[in-house]
């Protein structure tokens, strides 16, 4: 019996292509969504950890950080809808669901004259407090050690470029495949 067919990728033992990657140019990009994946659900965890004992007092995740942050992104408070739209989500309840335990573990409030269909949010005292800390560790703990890794500036804006890129390809893919159900 014959055994499968094998592809070499330099740098890479032989191993039997995944069932996602039959060419070359789709092992590039299977292997790339793999990191992706790592490097997304590291970036949750991290982003959890890093609110310290106030996040694990009220159980706070990194997907309720994602949402302090996009809220100390600019100093104009923010809607749901802002939100959605800024960090590309359509999870309108769980973004919701966040701004409630972030309000509760007041970090954050709700704008006085806001409407309910428009309410509008923005981080309290406590929250920019807490944001020092939050800028402290990540100094700390990513800046400081990626100081070492050459022209890591660089690197990260054409990363964030290629990032952008992706995201416009795979929100244009998602629209096709959902045109075509």
């Amino acid at each position: 019996m014959k055994s499968p067919s094998k592809t070499t990728t330099p740098g890479k033992t032989d191993r039997p292509p995944p069932p996602l990657a039959r060419t070359e140019s789709e092992r590039v990009l299977t292997d790339f969504e793999q990191a992706l994946i790592c490097a997304s659900e590291a970036f949750y965890r991290f982003a959890g950890v890093v609110l310290g004992p106030v996040g694990a007092k009220h159980k706070l995740t990194g997907h309720e950080n994602v949402i302090f942050q996009q809220l100390l992104f600019t100093p104009n408070p923010r809607s749901v809808s802002e939100l959605s739209r800024f960090s590309n989500r359509d999870d309108i309840s769980n973004i919701q669901y966040s701004l409630r335990k972030l309000t509760a573990a007041g970090l954050i409030e709700k704008v006085p004259g806001s409407t309910n269909r428009d309410t509008r949010y923005r981080p309290t005292q406590a929250g920019r407090q807490l944001t020092e800390e939050i800028v402290a560790n990540r100094r700390e703990l990513l800046i400081s050690p990626s100081s070492g890794i050459t022209d890591v500036q660089a690197q990260l804006k054409a990363a964030t470029d290629a990032m952008s890129l992706l995201t416009g390809l795979y929100d244009h893919a998602s629209r096709m495949l959902t045109g075509r159900q």
